[in-house]
């Protein structure tokens, strides 16, 4: 092996090892006392469930960590389904269909995607309440559909596929449904995948917004719940059980992320569905 693989490798093993350690202290901590963190143990005394059964089984401060988990689930799935049925046929019509002032829109929604998000915080804060939604979970979703990126990044895919594969459908009696459904959106799967992932992520981890929009316990997201509960640290505050509920909150999203980083990859090119 080379000197200059070598060195490869030992970098990505520090890296490797500078992220997962964090990761791993809060693993190991959460099975200790209580006691164990506040005087800093290199290493728990003892092993315990009991920081588990309170964070899973009571509620800290007004907060339900299983309920924060519930709501985070379900604004995931609504995100992930609602922006797949909002952003595939608007990124194939700028793709592939001909109008007027097609890249015109185009333009203005990639303008939409460099502004920051916190531009128009308040205006949506005010759109929200004046719908009766806020402090609720369609005020959380709702501002999130379409996403941008996602339009973007299919756009980019059904760019690429080949115009043969039209014609050959509209040669065979095809209709341009027929064609969309059938031919161009199972052709976008491994891009259809990478949204899905990268759309879970976000909508999971998503904080700034939830933390406007949402102003009680029993509506609050994973990421919100462990603020708040993070938020009111004392010299008589549980840390263990602090620890216990970051590990429930995390552990969901890194599961998903290294079970399915291997499609980011490959939704990357658009000719891996075509054999």
């Amino acid at each position: 092996m080379s000197t200059q693989r070598t060195l490869r490798y030992l970098t990505i093993i520090v890296l490797s090892l500078i992220w997962v350690a964090p990761l791993l202290a809060i693993f190991v901590f959460s099975f200790a006392p209580n006691s164990d963190i506040v005087r800093m143990s290199l290493i728990p005394s003892s092993v315990t469930l009991d920081n588990y059964n309170t964070v899973l089984s009571t509620t800290m401060r007004g907060v339900s960590i299983p309920r924060s988990l519930v709501n985070s689930a379900l604004i995931v799935v609504i995100h992930v389904f609602g922006i797949l049925l909002l952003d595939v046929p608007a990124a194939y019509a700028l793709a592939r269909i001909k109008f007027f002032g097609r890249e015109i829109i185009f333009a203005l929604i990639l303008v939409t995607m460099m502004m920051p998000g916190h531009i128009i915080l308040m205006s949506l804060y005010e759109l929200m309440s004046k719908m009766g939604l806020v402090n609720s979970l369609p005020g959380i979703f709702l501002p999130g559909l379409p996403r941008v990126i996602g339009i973007f990044l299919l756009r980019q895919f059904f760019r690429e596929l080949p115009i043969e594969l039209e014609d050959a459908a509209k040669i065979d009696g095809a209709g341009d449904w027929q064609i969309f459904l059938r031919i161009m959106v199972p052709l976008a799967a491994p891009a259809l995948a990478t949204l899905t992932i990268v759309t879970v992520l976000y909508s999971w981890n998503n904080f700034l917004w939830p933390l406007v929009v949402i102003n009680t316990p029993e509506m609050m997201t994973a990421p919100i719940a462990m603020a708040y509960l993070d938020s009111g640290t004392n010299a008589t505050q549980n840390y263990a059980d602090l620890l216990a509920a970051a590990f429930v909150t995390t552990f969901p999203v890194i599961i998903f992320f290294f079970a399915a980083q291997g499609r980011i990859i490959r939704g990357l090119s658009p000719t891996v569905g075509i054999k």
